[in-house]
Parts: C-alpha cells; structure tokens; sequence
C-alpha cells in the first residue's frame, strides 16, 4: 500500500490547517519545503563551481558574480507578479505553473553557449523560484496563524533548511567529478519530480470568495492594503538588510575560502555545509525561543549579535580561518533564527492579501540586494575586512528600522493562540 493515499485535488479546496490528516500534512511540509527550496537551490550548489564557470567562458569573477545578481533580479521581478497573481487566480495553478517554468530554465542552463545565454537562464531560474517560495509561504498563511503559522513555518523550514546543508556539498561533489554543467542536469531532474509530486498532491488553500481581483487596480489595492502597515514596513526593511548580508557572505565565501585560505573546492563544500547547519540550527532555535520570548525582542538581540560579527570580520580579516569560519557560522545562525518570527509577524494582518504581502516582503528584500551588489566590484575578495565593514553596517540598518520604524512594543504578541 501507499504511504499517502492520492487526495482528490482538482476543484477542491481547503482554507484551514485542521483540514489535513497526518498523512496529508507530512506531505504538505516537504511538498512547500522543496517549493521554497527552489531559491536556495538556484543559489547554494553553483557557488562552488564559480571559478570553474568564468575559466569554461573566459570572464573574470565579477562577470560570474554579476550571474548572481541575474538570480536575484529575477527572484525580486517574480515575487513582484506571481505573489499578487496566486492571490487572483489561487495557489495551485501559480505553484504549477512556476515549478515548471524552473524546471525548464534549469534544463536550458545545461546547454548554455555562452556567459550571456548563462545569466539570462540564471535570470529566468531566479523568477520562478521566486514562485515557488511566495506561493508557499502565502499557502502557510492561508492555513495558519500566529503561533501556529511559526510552528508549521518551523516545521518546514525543518527540511528546506537542509538545502543550504545539502547544496554546497551535492554542488561541489559534481563539480569535481563532471564538468559545472551536470549541477544543472541534476537539480533539472529533481524539479521535476516536485512537479509531478505537486500536481498530483496539492490542494488549493485560497477559496474563490477569498480571491482578490485580477485586475491592476484590484491587485494594486492589494499592496495599498500592505504598505498601510507600518509594523509590516519596518519588518520589510529589516529583513532586507539581513538578505542582503546573506548574500554579500554568498558573493565573497567562495574567493575568500578558496583564493585567501586556499581552500580546496571538495573542502568549501563542507565549510558551506557546516554553515548552513548553523541556519538550520537557528531556524529551529527562532521558533522554540519565541515561545517564552515576544518575537520582536528576539529579533533585536539577533540584530545587535549581527553588528558584532561585522566588527569582527574586520577586525579579524586576513587572520586565522577558523575565527573567521566562527563568525560565519554565527551570521547564519542569525539568518536562520529570524526566518520563522519575521515572516509570521509581518503576514499577521494580511490573510486576504497573504500572497501579494509575502511577494512584496521578496520584492523588496531582492531589489535591495540586487542595488546592493553594485557595491561588489569595489570590494576586495581575498580578504573579510570590507565584507565586515558591509555586514557590520546592514546589520546596524536592520537595528534601526525595527526600533524606529516597527516601533518592537507594538508587534503583536506571537505567543497568544489565535485563529486564521
């Protein structure tokens, strides 16, 4: 027998949590797991083949850090569409449709004839694995609130957190053993099956009395709704600076460890992996420490720990690796431990506009990092000193939007039960 009896999933739809059985629930928590592993899984495994791939197309690395900045173009562009659409049109057909789309942008990225063809595929993964991580974040929602949208949040972060574990080691272990083009094929083929796993699995969440309007005003008057906010405008803020050190640590790791430490590509893979067990650690800490603690609270110790791993990175640039890899570790640790409180506070509002809220949370987290990688070229890369001094200053800036903006004693209280 099956371990989960194929649910009737055409025309049916359900709009609370309580609605799924175990069996059912356990598949919904990989199944949006791995949708909103799509952005790391355009990220994570290709950072160590990023020597390899400007060597096969003859370009310096800022030409193969400006395919990074392809990705989060795209990822910032995708949220800003497909999250207001999933709230129009529902969820089921948007996810559908942007696992696909991945899948067939990842499969092209295998054949790529040029660096210019590349960053146009790495673009295309990037908008839609932005659908992939809005609409299941907007599917949490329309099941859940508060306290128990944290602890579904938690329980897939559980597993979408073992894909920046998994990622760099999966990435670089293909790469020493086929050419940078078989990461591609492999990740192609594991979209794929999600595909089929999605279509076959996924009920839609968002009722049509609960739709808004597919018209530009009827989805503008959504994000009016949003921006209304001033709690979820500071949140945006916050969550963007922590994205953007994310990525300057994703930009910079893999010419600091290798061409600074001289780091064999095999071993990064590991130190990449040892890292994103910190996040995994901290997703999980997150959530289990805003029980006894208002979230907002956490989210301002986490900020101040964060200006300290900037001085220290300056502090310490060009000294010994493991004070460095220590620092490291401690900002994903942080990354993790907000991921469940920022998004759960932030969506507490805005279950009618669940979709559109979480998409422009993406758009403007994306944009901002985007803008941000201006600042790459001017960077060194062979050393953490100016990393820090960049990590140091977003970490500050994400201090004070939230004591200035969201203003922390006037975020809701995530420990009170509640109801969606």
């Amino acid at each position: 027998m099956p371990l989960i009896k194929l649910p009737k999933v055409r025309g049916r739809v359900i709009d609370s949590g309580d609605q799924l059985g175990k069996k059912l629930l356990l598949a919904y928590i990989f199944l949006l797991a791995l949708s909103m592993s799509l952005i790391p899984f355009t990220i994570d495994p290709y950072l160590p083949a990023f020597p390899a791939i400007g060597q096969f197309f003859g370009v310096p690395n800022g030409v193969v850090q400006a395919s990074f900045t392809g990705v989060t173009v795209g990822i910032a562009l995708g949220q800003l569409l497909i999250g207001p659409l999933s709230d129009a049109f529902g969820r089921r057909k948007l996810l559908i449709l942007t696992i696909a789309g991945y899948t067939t942008a990842t499969l092209f990225a295998f054949f790529s004839p040029n660096i210019e063809t590349f960053i146009l595929l790495r673009f295309l993964m990037g908008f839609f694995a932005a659908g992939g991580d809005v609409v299941a974040r907007a599917i949490i929602r329309d099941l859940y609130r508060g306290q128990k949208m944290a602890q579904m949040l938690a329980r897939v972060f559980l597993v979408q957190s073992m894909s920046p574990i998994l990622g760099p080691i999966v990435g670089s272990q293909l790469t020493e053993f086929l050419p940078w083009q078989g990461i591609f094929l492999a990740f192609g083929i594991v979209t794929l099956l999600l595909l089929l796993a999605v279509n076959f699995l996924l009920i839609e969440t968002l009722p049509v009395a609960r739709r808004r309007s597919s018209t530009p005003v009827g989805l503008a008057r959504g994000y009016l709704n949003v921006l209304r906010d001033r709690v979820y405008i500071g949140l945006m803020f916050l969550a963007a600076f922590q994205l953007s050190s994310l990525f300057s640590y994703l930009n910079f790791v893999p010419f600091i460890y290798q061409q600074g430490y001289g780091i064999s590509t095999t071993v990064f893979g590991v130190w990449m992996a040892v890292n994103g067990v910190a996040s995994y650690l901290g997703v999980q800490l997150g959530a289990w420490v805003a029980k006894y603690i208002k979230g907002h609270w956490v989210l301002v110790g986490l900020a101040l720990i964060g200006v300290g791993v900037g001085a220290g990175l300056f502090i310490f640039a060009g000294g010994e690796f493991w004070i460095i890899q220590s620092l490291f570790f401690i900002q994903l640790f942080i990354f993790g431990a907000s991921l469940t409180i920022i998004p759960t506070i932030a969506l507490y509002n805005h279950g009618s506009e669940a979709g559109t809220a979480s998409s422009l949370l993406g758009v403007f987290n994306f944009t901002f990092a985007s803008a941000l990688s201006g600042l790459y070229f001017m960077l060194r890369s062979d050393t953490t000193a100016d990393l820090g001094i960049l990590t140091g200053a977003l970490f500050l800036g994400s201090l004070l939007t939230l004591v200035f903006i969201s203003r922390p004693w006037l975020l809701p209280d995530l420990r009170k039960p509640d109801v969606v």
